[in-house]
């Protein structure tokens, strides 16, 4: 076997450190998944004969987008070695300009976050230089403002009858605010051609209405307070489209 895999082979080797993934002949059983550690793959293919034996080999890849948490760094890949779409992601996943430059210089992010804030006239931009600011601009407050009004709980305005499908009774108030996920998804990190707001996490919260029903035989509504449970949305997110049930 050694002999055979020495002559007529395929070989996958990881370019960042030169290890190699896997050595493999046609004969041997399917080779399990492997995860290149910089995005990179160098496939070498050797062979005794000049026109190689069939079936011959068959690689199928995919690329492996990095999972963001809170609780982790963005991406566990450096910034070098990200492909422009996925550095792009990873960047928008970081919530304040102090963890981003971190990220993208770790062995100075402390003097390249001075050098950004320190207003030196040749880069001073237009928010500065036409008074609109009187320092370097917050890149932190603007990426909150934006959060705020992309896909997040907001207060709606809902019709209590339609909420609870009762064409039968009415009540007061006939609406109420509720918190329903509103908002766009313009920076949604998903690699798809469309993203949608969805609840994450929905609650049920009670309110107490007045309700009138009409009486049975008799003319005349019965009233009473009663409590309604009306859905809330706490968390939202943003999917692809066709996946808010997943």
């Amino acid at each position: 076997m050694e002999e055979k895999l020495r002559y007529d082979f395929v070989e996958v080797e990881e370019p960042s450190d030169g290890s190699v993934l896997g050595r493999w002949c046609g004969s041997g059983s399917v080779p399990g998944k492997q995860i290149s550690k910089g995005n990179q793959i160098r496939i070498r293919f050797v062979s005794d004969e000049y026109f190689p034996s069939e079936p011959g080999f068959c690689i199928h890849y995919s690329i492996v987008v990095p999972q963001f948490t809170e609780t982790v760094s963005p991406s566990v890949l450096p910034a070098a070695a990200l492909p422009l779409d996925l550095l792009n992601n990873a960047v928008t996943a970081f919530s304040t300009l102090e963890d981003l430059i971190r990220y993208l210089e770790p062995d100075r992010w402390q003097l390249d976050l001075e050098d950004l804030y320190r207003p030196t006239w040749q880069l001073l931009g237009k928010a500065f230089v036409f008074g609109r600011k009187s320092r370097a601009v917050d890149l932190n407050l603007l990426k909150e403002e934006a959060r705020l009004y992309s896909c997040t709980p907001r207060n709606f305005s809902v019709s209590v009858r339609e909420e609870l499908k009762r064409a039968d009774t009415i009540f007061w108030p006939g609406c109420l605010l509720v918190k329903r996920c509103g908002g766009n998804c313009a920076c949604c990190l998903h690699t798809c051609s469309e993203c949608q707001c969805v609840p994450s996490k929905v609650t049920k919260k009670y309110h107490e209405v007045l309700q009138l029903r009409p009486k049975t035989g008799v003319r005349g509504l019965h009233k009473s307070l009663t409590d309604v449970a009306l859905e809330h949305h706490e968390e939202c997110d943003c999917v692809c489209r066709g996946n808010a049930g997943g």
